[in-house]
């Protein structure tokens, strides 16, 4: 488990460490970094099993991730390990001036339980073009060195991150059979019928499991089916810039039977909240291998009621006690779903007056703190707001990143 995040020139992240648990949460206003965040983690994470034009994601090139566009100036990522052989990883990466595929990984830290070992000390982990020296080793005849095994290690802590932000009239589409897209959605959840259905193939029980889960959350819908379409898609896997470009092919869709009727329903007629719930389902329901180790959502209440916000943070609370290794970092605007949530659990995220992050953990904030016992997280959220959260707590000079 990852249990410290630190991004140093990363966007608007000047200077930002994250103390993460299990299940964490990262609450503030319009653009004060939430998804920055969220991006960085997951290009260290992607750094480990794609090359590095492809781990940071999203449309841009040159130095536009960097801290105010500046040239050679080093983004730096770094987390900290608990319950393993390594006690972190790091990266630094420096950005061509124009060209995304020139970004080099200017230096990788491995350090272990019982020490610290700096990129030159595990061998020959020079600077490189275009990768990391994880995923390096990890293609080449070498990996069975014992430098070989710690990278390894890193990436079988890190790779295979899941980062979502599910948007239902995707989530609702037919999709066509892709051997590269087994048991995996697209950021904006295109492909949720497919991966059902790899569910249903691999293990039929986990798939009647999966049902019998979902008809406690709608008790008006009884089963879930995947019929053959005429009308179905088929899109590029894991697109680093996040779009997703459909071209029509046969495959599956997605259907509901109704409760006392012969009527099934199409993914497309249902509500939103149907499609949200049961795309978190399918990753509790992932063949145990195939789960994540990192789950990244972004906003997981839009298009939810706060009934079926419970629902669904209660599915990911069921996934991070049934699979230990599996850690969830989400955002939120929703003091419904803050209520869910312990103060160490969340990090409040605000902009300076330079344009800087500042993050505040909600349990070191004496304003929060104080009132616990009697309003929960997310009445003390609305009423005091970001600022009077975050200033108290710079207040007390105790200023956690």
């Amino acid at each position: 488990m990852i249990t410290r995040l630190r991004v140093k020139n990363f966007k608007a992240l000047r200077d930002v460490e994250v103390q993460l648990t299990p299940i964490h949460v990262l609450i503030g206003p319009n653009d004060s970094g939430k998804t920055s965040i969220l991006d960085a983690l997951a290009a260290l994470c992607r750094s480990v099993d794609h090359n590095l034009a492809d781990a940071f994601l999203g449309s841009w090139k040159g130095t536009e991730l960097v801290w105010q566009g500046r040239f050679m100036l080093p983004v730096t990522i770094e987390v900290d390990f608990k319950d393993s052989a390594l006690a972190g990883y790091g990266i630094e990466v420096l950005f061509a001036e124009r060209s995304r595929r020139q970004a080099v990984a200017d230096a990788e830290t491995v350090r272990r339980a019982q020490d610290s070992l700096k990129s030159d000390a595990l061998g020959e982990l020079d600077p490189m073009v275009g990768d990391t020296r994880v995923r390096h080793q990890a293609e080449t005849p070498g990996w069975k060195t014992p430098q070989g095994e710690v990278l390894r290690d890193v990436r079988g802590l890190l790779g295979g991150v899941h980062y979502y932000r599910w948007d239902p009239r995707f989530l609702a589409l037919p999709v066509a059979p892709d051997t590269k897209r087994s048991f995996r959605m697209e950021a904006n959840g295109f492909g949720l019928a497919l991966c059902l259905d790899n569910i249903l193939g691999d293990n039929p029980k986990q798939f009647i499991q999966l049902q019998e889960r979902f008809a406690k959350v709608f008790p008006h819908i009884t089963s879930v089916k995947l019929s053959p379409e005429k009308d179905a898609y088929r899109a590029a896997v894991d697109d680093p810039n996040r779009i997703t470009m459909l071209q029509k092919a046969d495959g599956k869709g997605l259907y509901f039977k109704l409760r006392d009727t012969d009527q099934w329903v199409p993914a497309s007629q249902v509500s939103d909240g149907v499609l949200l719930v049961l795309a978190y389902l399918a990753i509790l329901y992932l063949p145990q291998e195939k789960r994540p180790q990192v789950l990244l959502i972004e906003e997981p209440e839009n298009g939810i009621h706060p009934k079926r916000l419970r629902d669904v943070l209660g599915v990911l609370r069921e996934l991070i006690q049934e699979q230990s290794h599996t850690q969830v970092i989400l955002t939120t605007h929703s003091p419904y779903a803050l209520d869910l949530f312990k103060p160490e659990e969340v990090t409040l995220c605000t902009m300076r007056d330079n344009g800087e992050v500042k993050t505040t953990r909600l349990s070191e904030s004496p304003t929060v703190m104080n009132q616990t016992d009697v309003f929960t997280l997310g009445e003390i959220w609305t009423a005091e707001g970001d600022e009077a959260i975050a200033q108290a707590q710079e207040t007390t000079g105790e200023d956690v990143k």
